[in-house]
């Protein structure tokens, strides 16, 4: 699940379906791995809340962590990246990889911010992978 698929209009449900799955799925690699933690719930939470608060977005590959965060994973065609570990505090580490326009080297942003705040971040940055791709 590592990389992104444009989000058709409709396909929302479709998007949300596969991502429980997947929780469902890391939570049984966890129980089954003891130098991993469970998904953590407030992470869980946070994720849901990003995801349902955009979307229109592109599918993520979503990671679980060794300390129960969730991670969403983002990549487009155009090298442009963003990652965000959802930290259970309504803000998320994030990290953005973008090529801006004639310019040959990908430029690098990350930090921790606000869920509102990682959205305008990648605004900020051209970043569409979060939008209708």
């Amino acid at each position: 699940m590592a990389t992104a698929s444009k989000n058709p209009p409709g396909n929302t449900k479709k998007i949300h379906q596969t991502y429980a799955r997947r929780i469902e799925e890391l939570r049984g690699f966890a129980a089954a791995d003891a130098e991993c933690a469970d998904v953590r719930e407030a992470s869980e939470a946070d994720f849901w809340s990003f995801v349902k608060s955009i979307p229109s977005a592109r599918k993520a590959g979503l990671f679980l962590l060794d300390n129960g965060n969730l991670r969403a994973v983002w990549k487009g065609d155009d090298k442009a990246h963003i990652g965000l570990q959802f930290l259970g505090d309504r803000s998320a580490r994030y990290v953005i990889f973008k090529r801006r326009p004639a310019s040959e080297k990908v430029s690098r942003v990350s930090g921790i911010d606000t869920l509102d705040g990682v959205k305008k971040q990648a605004r900020a940055f051209g970043i569409t992978l979060l939008e209708n791709g």
